[in-house]
This record gives structure tokens, C-alpha cells and sequence, in this order.
């Protein structure tokens, strides 16, 4: 199924973006190297972490090396599904709404917290592009999902020819590397919020080279990551053998999001694929160029039910 909304002006979608910018402070310029609509740089990221405290303002435990805790809080769930609802959690805190997660071995990724959450709450993790920045995606993320979960976002490494001072870029690393990120820092998010997180089945998404390396993530292990979005990426990954590979395993959702010219054909190409192969998979776009800007997750958005749909715990992100 392809969804196209009409395509916008420039100059709507530089005022839509500046005016819809939250938390992060996103706005928008045009890139004087390539022509294309683009954020402006929120203010510079602290130059020491967020120190990490519970939801409660304790301080927190130490994160963990490995998943162990991830899995563990997977049995803690089901033991609670098996018998009476677990009681109502103490509210999270209305602030901080992002915040930097400590990870032994890897960079800090960002985290977008389920403010006033209550009870256990999935998990979204999102990859960033090339050149890119973690924050700018988990705000993204956030706003598409009305904040109903966890949005975790990987940091990639700095990438000095794309930065200034007060403008960090990072590139992040694919294929086990980035399996070994996402592990650890879901059993960090465990022991940091204990109690308030299900990491079990997490929802993939990625935007550029981040939306390819989550691909491959989710067709190598479709019954642990059954739903995946890649915005402005990712269509190469999609193979008819990869198709059959994602289907057979487990996976339930694949959605696209283009915001260039040249995403739309190639998206289409592999609907094609997926249609002969009996699996839905759709797409929308939004006239944005090469980024993720409000227009482009407004249209996600619209297709979020269809997206988490039949996950009950995603009930209220749209």
C-alpha cells in the first residue's frame, strides 16, 4: 500500500519544522553544499553526561556489560502477565524528557523518557545516518510515538570533518557491533528504570545508514525485532530472499518514509517485491529532502495504528 500526501513548498515546510521543533530546539536551514532542507544544530549537548537517576530521584544502580538484565526483565514481565496486574508504578518524573544512558563499552546513547509513565513501557530504538545526530532522531521518534514508550538512540562515533563546536556529528557502526550497542544498552535501560521498562520485542527504526543496519538487524532476527521503519533508507536490504527470511522468522511490520525524489521510486520497486511475496509493507513521504523533518513524521504518523497495531502496549501513541 503507498501513501503519498500532496508534496508541500519549501518555504511551508522550513515554517512548519520551525515551529513544530520541541525539546531539542530543531529548526531549519537549507544545506549550502547540497540545496537540501535541513535542522539547524540545537544547542550543544553538555559536555559531561546527564548524571542517570531513577524515576524516583534516587541515585541510579551501574549499568550492566552484557543483556543478561534485558532478559531477565523479559521473565519478570511474563511472570507478571501470568498472574494479577502489577500494581500502579510511582509517576516517572515530568522532567528531564531526554537524557544521556551510561553504557560500559559503547558511547552514551540518548534516551527519550515515558514521562508520568505508570507502568512497564516498550521500547523504540533508533539509528541515526551518517553525520548525523542521535538527539535529533530520538526527538523525532518521540513526537511520532506521543512519547508512550522509551525511544533509545544510539550515539555513533564522532565524525570530525562533519563537526564544529557546537555542532557534534557521529556515524554509527553497523552489523554486530551494533546488535552488541543495542543489547547492552537495553540492559542499561533496565537496571536504570527498573521496573518501568519492557524490552521485550523492541520496534526498530532508522533514518539513512541507520535505516539500512536496522534492516539487516531485523531480518536477521525478525522474531525478536518483528517491526521495523526506515525513513530515507533501507531498500536495498530487502531482497526477495531477505522478504522470505523476515516473514518466515516472526516479522509483522515494514514501513517506509521518504522525504527525496529519488526514495519514492526505489521504495516503490521493493513494495513490488513485498506485494508478490504476500507480505503488506507500505510507505509514505512527505516533500522534506534527505531528513526527517515534522511533515515527514506527521505521515508516519498517520500510519502508526496499521505500524503498532495488535502490540497492546503501544495503545495510546496514536
Amino acid at each position: 500500500m503507498v501513501l503519498i500526501p500532496s508534496e508541500m513548498q519549501g518555504r511551508a515546510v522550513r515554517v512548519a519544522c520551525a515551529a513544530s521543533c520541541i525539546a531539542t530546539a530543531l529548526g531549519c536551514t537549507r544545506d549550502t553544499r547540497t540545496g537540501v532542507a535541513t535542522r539547524e544544530a540545537p544547542p550543544a549537548e553538555p559536555a559531561e553526561p546527564v548524571e542517570p537517576t531513577d524515576p524516583a530521584g534516587a541515585d541510579a544502580r551501574p549499568a550492566t556489560e552484557d543483556a543478561q538484565n534485558a532478559r531477565n526483565a523479559r521473565g519478570v514481565h511474563d511472570a507478571q502477565d501470568a498472574d494479577a496486574p502489577a500494581p500502579p508504578l510511582p509517576p516517572i518524573a515530568d522532567r528531564p524528557l531526554f537524557t544521556n544512558l551510561t553504557v560500559t563499552g559503547y558511547p552514551e546513547p540518548v534516551v527519550s523518557v515515558p514521562n508520568g509513565a505508570t507502568s512497564r513501557r516498550p521500547v523504540i530504538l533508533v539509528a541515526h545516518g551518517t553525520s548525523d545526530r542521535p538527539d535529533w532522531n530520538c526527538d523525532a521518534w518521540r513526537h511520532i510515538t506521543s512519547a508512550r514508550g522509551f525511544v533509545v538512540c544510539p550515539r555513533g562515533e564522532h565524525a570530525p570533518q562533519e563537526s564544529t563546536r557546537d555542532d557534534e556529528r557521529f556515524t554509527l557502526r553497523g552489523g554486530a557491533y551494533l546488535l552488541g550497542y543495542v543489547d547492552a544498552a537495553l540492559a542499561a535501560l533496565a537496571v536504570r528504570f527498573a521496573g518501568y521498562v519492557d524490552v521485550d520485542r523492541p520496534v526498530l527504526a532508522g533514518f539513512s545508514l541507520g535505516a539500512t543496519e536496522m534492516a539487516q538487524l531485523a531480518v536477521r532476527d525478525p522474531a525478536r525485532f518483528p517491526r521495523i521503519a526506515m525513513l530515507e533508507g533501507g531498500q536495498k536490504v530487502w531482497t526477495a530472499a531477505a522478504i522470505r527470511q523476515f516473514e518466515a522468522g516472526g516479522g509483522q511490520r515494514v514501513l517506509f518514509g521518504c522525504g527525496s525524489p529519488w526514495c519514492v521510486p526505489e521504495t516503490k520497486a521493493v513494495l513490488a517485491r513485498f506485494d508478490k511475496a504476500g507480505f503488506e509493507a507500505r510507505m509514505v513521504s512527505a516533500n522534506v529532502g534527505h531528513t526527517n523533518d515534522r511533515p515527514l513524521q506527521e505521515a508516519v504518523m498517520a500510519q502508526l495504528e496499521w505500524f503498532l497495531g495488535g502490540d497492546a502496549r503501544w495503545r495510546g501513541a496514536w
